[in-house]
């Protein structure tokens, strides 16, 4: 059986696996402001990434994603081994 502490790591990793474009991990950690401001953040990215291909105008637009997509995964690529370590090293 899993202890609290394992659990908890186990549900995180699940909602970051799952959740991680709309902040579902910062909702369920409690962290309201960091949910809404990834939200926000993946939302700027995703219509920055749609109106570079779709106007021919705004082809410098297409920076702000090709920066924002690898910082964004490497911050949840990072989260991940955190707490992918945490329920290792959880007490016995």
């Amino acid at each position: 059986m899993l202890r609290k502490k394992e659990k908890k790591a186990v549900a995180s990793i699940f909602m970051l696996l799952i959740g991680w474009p709309i902040g579902l991990d910062q909702f369920f950690e409690g962290k309201t402001r960091d949910g809404v401001l990834t939200l926000i953040g993946w939302l700027i990215v995703l219509i920055t990434f749609l109106i570079s291909f779709s106007s021919p105008a705004a082809n410098g637009l297409i920076l702000i994603p090709l920066l924002a997509i690898p910082v964004g995964l490497f911050c949840i690529t990072k989260k991940l081994v955190a707490k992918t370590r945490a329920f290792v090293e959880a007490d016995d």
